[in-house]
């Protein structure tokens, strides 16, 4: 069975209202008995909750092109379907005399009504791109038709709508320009363009979209500061830019200005702040990060992402005690976590090698031996310590370590070498 959205699930396009999920649901159910189409009930159950629910439903909704609803409009007089020779052949004498004489504007007005009346047979037969045409021609008559003008900005809407839906997207996106320049405050357009550049990874449009559409949604919460589906969308709308900042790992200040405008929203949002915290430690500020991680350590204690972090923020910070005790507290909260442990590792490995390239050889020995509680048959990190020795000039402990390094890994060419220097020095 093809994957489908809510809305298809539900035969339901964007937009519906409450009642209309409603009595989809009640259709289907009816028709679907759980019993035996399980499978298909699962999903109008699972489409249906979704779309009752403000959050899933801003979910649902942010990458959901809009049906934007709309009609084409005629007088009661240009509403007739006339012979197609004899109206071509009145547009092209009409034509003729108004070209003689264009102030004449009985002329003007018989000629934009014969223009009306072909285009509205154009659009009774589906003749789209004939009848965007004969709106143009009136349109180039009188600039100020609001009719011509309404119905080539909808047939632009509608028909850029049909190829996105197609996967034509650069075509939508062509007409939806188009229609965007004659209605350029129209919110559910401006979103439908921020979707479509996205799809086709035209970057720089669809910020440019995205950041429009944001900004009306937010001066709508301005005015609607309890609607919970609005204040979803904003939220989702963050998090899927603040996301992409991720990704790239290089703009940590994008990360913290997106998530930031989440917690505007839900000061309480988890994902929120440890992603404010990874924008910080990106952006290297690593106070700023620890005071953040601190407080997340206090509302969420037993969270060991959280404590992972802080310990860096605080061993970046210069707090090394403080770091590696706050591993271990995560340690006694979950004695198997793998992340934890490899931060402990990775962190005492890396302090090692620092004071020693700084010829503090006695406290780069405490951190390299406190890696075989965890790594004790591990012959790197005993390499590193008769490394150590050595250069302390204790020949002796550094002869037994570079030993051990062999027995654990015969093929290590540094502990030879080491050996065979140790050998000739005595």
């Amino acid at each position: 069975m093809p994957v489908k959205n809510a809305y298809e699930t539900l035969n339901l396009r964007k937009g519906a209202t409450e009642d209309e999920i409603k009595k989809a649901y009640v259709e289907l159910v009816k028709k679907y008995d759980p019993e035996m189409h399980t499978e298909r009930f699962m999903m109008i159950q699972k489409a249906y909750d979704q779309l009752r629910d403000p959050r899933k439903r801003a979910q649902e909704d942010l990458f959901t092109f809009n049906n934007i609803k709309g009609e084409f409009h005629y007088t009661p007089d240009e509403r007739v379907i006339p012979d197609e020779t004899q109206i071509l052949q009145q547009i092209r004498e009409t034509d003729r005399k108004f070209l003689e004489n264009n102030q004449d504007e009985e002329l003007k007005k018989k000629l934009v009504l014969l223009l009306m009346q072909k285009s509205y047979r154009e659009v009774q037969r589906k003749l789209w791109a004939e009848a965007i045409s004969t709106w143009g021609q009136v349109i180039k008559i009188d600039p100020t038709h609001f009719r011509a003008k309404n119905n080539i900005t909808y047939s632009y809407i509608t028909l850029g709508f049909s190829y996105a839906n197609h996967g034509l997207i650069n075509e939508a996106i062509e007409l939806w320009e188009k229609a965007v320049k004659v209605n350029p405050d129209n919110l559910l357009l401006l979103h439908n363009l921020a979707i479509a550049y996205e799809k086709v990874m035209k970057k720089e449009e669809a910020e440019h979209y995205w950041s429009e559409t944001l900004r009306r949604w937010k001066l709508m919460l301005e005015r609607e500061s309890d609607n919970e589906y609005l204040k979803s969308l904003i939220v989702e709308i963050h998090k899927h830019h603040g996301g992409k900042a991720l990704e790239s790992k290089k703009n940590g200040k994008q990360v913290i200005e997106q998530y930031r405008e989440i917690l505007k929203i839900n000061p309480n949002d988890f994902e929120a702040q440890y992603h404010v915290c990874v924008g910080l430690m990106e952006e290297q500020k690593w106070e700023e990060s620890t005071k953040e991680l601190q407080k997340m350590s206090n509302q969420y204690p037993k969270n060991i992402e959280v404590l992972n972090l802080l310990g860096w923020t605080l061993l970046n910070s210069g707090q090394v005690d403080s770091a590696f005790n706050t591993w271990k507290r995560g340690l006694i909260i979950d004695p198997n976590n793998i992340s934890t442990k490899e931060n402990i590792i990775k962190a005492h490995l890396a302090l090692g090698k620092k004071l020693r390239d700084g010829g503090l050889l006695t406290p780069a020995l405490v951190h390299f031996k406190a890696l075989l509680k965890y790594l004790p048959q591990n012959a790197e990190v005993h390499l590193e310590i008769g490394k150590t020795y050595m250069l302390k000039g204790e020949l002796r402990s550094a002869f037994k370590e570079f030993k051990t390094v062999l027995e654990l890994d015969p093929k290590n060419m540094a502990a030879r070498k080491a050996l065979s220097e140790i050998k000739m020095r005595r």
